[in-house]
């Protein structure tokens, strides 16, 4: 009887040893898991970059009917000669393109995309209808050239022409079409080379020089 009291109480030796041992194994994994903790701040922005074979992409196209005058007045000894006036009206087409980097760096925040492109430019020559075309011109009672102040005039349309794609204002009508033309263009390549979705949550953000990021959403 006192054999089996011993062994008894040896084994409850043994066994409550065995459970210290244990707790103290499990304390010092959890206590080497929290040392084993590494906090990392992810930034909410993944680049990609859209490889191109470079060249040109045709963003936007403006057209509009174009009237171009010219005016030329003569005086001899203050006795006024008359002026000559020519004018041409035509349908143009104004040509838009961006220069397409080899590497485009495109920013990714969540379902947005944000891509920084060049600046549009005008193809040249401006394109003008030449079949359409309306021609006018009339001398001053004085006068004899009118003939030849309307080939002045025709000569002069393809520097005007470039001086209006250029401007401000064509420029400005031709932005908005150009920037769903480069949204669509990449996201094309999104969906090619990327886990991206053509839906409404998931959409492209093109920004022309000078234009700030919207905010994080």
């Amino acid at each position: 009887m006192s054999g089996v009291l011993r062994g008894g109480v040896i084994g409850a030796v043994v066994a409550a040893v065995a459970i210290a041992l244990g707790i103290g194994w499990v304390a010092q994994r959890i206590d080497g898991d929290k040392r084993e903790v590494r906090s990392t701040l992810v930034s909410p922005e993944k680049p990609v970059v859209m490889r191109t074979k470079g060249g040109l992409l045709e963003v936007a196209t403006v057209r509009a009917l174009e009237r171009f005058t010219r005016e030329d007045s003569r005086d001899f000894w203050g006795i006024d000669l008359g002026t000559t006036v020519s004018q041409i009206q035509a349908p143009v087409t104004y040509r838009f393109h961006v220069e397409m980097a080899r590497e485009w760096p495109i920013e990714i925040r969540g379902r947005t995309a944000i891509a920084r492109a060049p600046a549009i430019k005008p193809s040249l020559p401006v394109a003008f209808d030449t079949t359409l075309m309306e021609k006018y011109t009339r001398a001053g009672w004085a006068r004899f050239n009118k003939e030849e102040n309307l080939e002045a005039l025709e000569r002069s349309m393809t520097p005007m022409l470039a001086e209006r794609a250029a401007g401000e204002a064509y420029r400005g009508l031709a932005e908005d079409a150009a920037r769903k033309t480069i949204a669509e263009f990449i996201t094309i390549w999104l969906l090619k080379e990327t886990d991206w979705k053509r839906d409404p949550l998931h959409k492209v953000v093109v920004l022309f020089p000078g234009e700030k990021p919207p905010p994080l959403p």
